[in-house]
């Protein structure tokens, strides 16, 4: 009994090493460029500057395609202070 606990928590560990080191492992933002696909299943996270005046800023939007690959594309857009003015 004690071997098949032990021989559990070793492949959950290991398991769970190889996910931290996929969810560690980014790929390079790309730029977005006007008509570029996107195959977006699902988005992980926008990440952009927050400036205190309206300009243009770079976005970051990471996600996952319909493969199960992260991706990450970069995007220039209005900040969110654009809309308080």
């Amino acid at each position: 009994m004690n071997r098949a606990i032990a021989t559990s928590s070793a492949l959950l560990l290991a398991l769970l090493a190889s996910g931290s080191a996929f969810a560690a492992k980014s790929a390079e933002a790309v730029p977005y460029q006007y008509g570029m696909p996107l195959d977006v299943a699902r988005v992980i996270s926008i990440d952009e500057p927050n400036p205190l005046t309206c300009e243009t800023v770079q976005a970051k939007m990471t996600y996952v395609d319909a493969q199960g690959e992260r991706k990450s594309v970069t995007y220039l857009k209005q900040s969110s202070a654009c809309a308080n003015s």
